[in-house]
């Protein structure tokens, strides 16, 4: 008998990727972390930030995460979707930007299937 978990593994595909982020300093990151988990198919954010990297004062912070994530379609085009999801400002009823966040960009060679 095929088990629930062989099927979801076959359909689904598994990803993780790690990304460079800078936010307004006023930010709580905690927030924004979890605005980046309700973004379709996102299961997991880490703050993987070094603890001793030093903030300059007054300037934007620096946070580096790890996202993991489910898809099944290709994974560059949902990381796309994640950078429109984050940093998309219309203005209008599609505005999904998420408050705070300044600039994402995934670190290359990061990407990986789990």
């Amino acid at each position: 008998m095929i088990s629930l978990t062989k099927i979801l593994y076959e359909v689904l595909n598994n990803y993780s990727v790690e990304a460079d982020m800078f936010v307004d300093p006023s930010a709580s990151h905690y927030d924004i972390t979890n605005e980046i988990r309700a973004l379709r198919g996102v299961t997991i954010v880490t703050i993987i930030t070094p603890e001793d990297y030093v903030q300059k004062q007054g300037a934007d912070k620096y946070i580096k995460v790890r996202i993991k994530f489910v898809t099944r379609e290709d994974a560059q085009e949902i990381l796309q979707n994640f950078l429109d999801d984050t940093l998309t400002n219309d203005g209008g009823e599609n505005d999904v930007r998420i408050q705070g966040v300044k600039s994402m960009k995934f670190i290359d060679g990061t990407l990986k299937r789990l």
